[in-house]
């Protein structure tokens, strides 16, 4: 009992949507600092951003736990279930929250106004504001994501530069495809919730060319780091197979828009960012750089 009680709090933390936000905060501080890390200030990013993530998770339960006995996608969630009352949720969360902060504050002020920020955006502009209202609710709330790459260059430098700006508008921008291609594959949870995603809300191949049009926007926009000079020539190569990957599997689907081909281009988009994020630290760790 005491396993599945932990397991069900683990739960509210979606840990693989923290996994990808710490990378991005380790690509904002790494693309900053170079190989000349402080491990004190690194360690208390990961440690500040792990912890504000899930809190924002927790209290993203709490706050959706009307919706989530409606939706097959979220329905077994612990809320739901009655396996964790949503009080439990919301203290958890403003407490891991509370934490995080102060280990970015001892980082620098302005890494826990950018973390604090995300949270924000988050919960009150996206969750509370936009999710049930607006349809292009994952558009401005899609903010949130860029974040920890601002948060990264202020822990490194006390700043932000050039090269995390630009993964700022990166993941800004990768956002809505990533999202809309998942709400195509539910448009039928979202539909009966009453939520106004955009894909839930248009025919078919209507949501796929929006679907395709926010999609293929982020390849070419990711070729900027090179034309700005923020990373070298393998870097490129990366961007550009990786860019041709993605947009293949997203023209496959306005091709044929399909709940599997949105799916594909779902789980396509992932490891997208992921490879993009990775080729941009090795640029500036490797020696020589890539």
């Amino acid at each position: 009992m005491a396993r599945a009680a932990l397991a069900d709090y683990v739960g509210l933390l979606k840990l693989r949507i923290a996994a990808l936000l710490l990378l991005v905060a380790a690509s904002g501080y790494l693309v900053t600092s170079g190989p000349d890390v402080r491990p004190v200030s690194f360690l208390l990013l990961m440690g500040s951003g792990l912890l504000a993530s899930a809190g924002a998770s927790a209290v993203n339960h709490y706050a959706d736990r009307d919706l989530d006995p409606i939706m097959v996608r979220t329905r077994n969630r612990p809320i739901p279930q009655g396996r964790v009352p949503p009080t439990h949720a919301l203290f958890l969360g403003l407490g891991l929250l509370f934490t995080g902060l102060v280990l970015a504050v001892a980082v620098n002020f302005l890494t826990a106004l950018f973390i604090l920020f995300g949270f924000v955006v988050y919960v009150f502009v996206y969750t509370l504001g936009l999710k049930r209202r607006n349809v292009w609710n994952i558009v401005i709330g899609g903010f949130a994501g860029s974040c920890p790459a601002l948060a990264g260059s202020a822990a490194a430098s006390g700043g932000v530069g050039l090269g995390p700006a630009l993964i700022a508008l990166l993941v800004f921008l990768w956002t809505p495809g990533h999202f809309w291609a998942l709400a195509f594959g539910l448009k039928k949870d979202y539909r009966e919730a009453g939520l106004p995603m955009l894909p839930a809300l248009l025919d078919d191949k209507s949501a796929a060319k929006w679907i395709v049009l926010s999609t293929a926007i982020v390849p070419p926009f990711a070729l900027s780091f090179w034309v700005l000079q923020v990373s070298g020539f393998a870097y490129l190569a990366v961007a550009i197979a990786a860019g041709a990957w993605v947009l293949y599997i997203a023209f496959r689907f306005l091709r044929t828009p399909t709940t599997r081909n949105a799916l594909a281009g779902y789980r396509a988009s992932g490891p997208y960012l992921a490879a993009i994020l990775l080729a941009l630290i090795a640029d500036k760790l490797l020696p020589h750089g890539l």
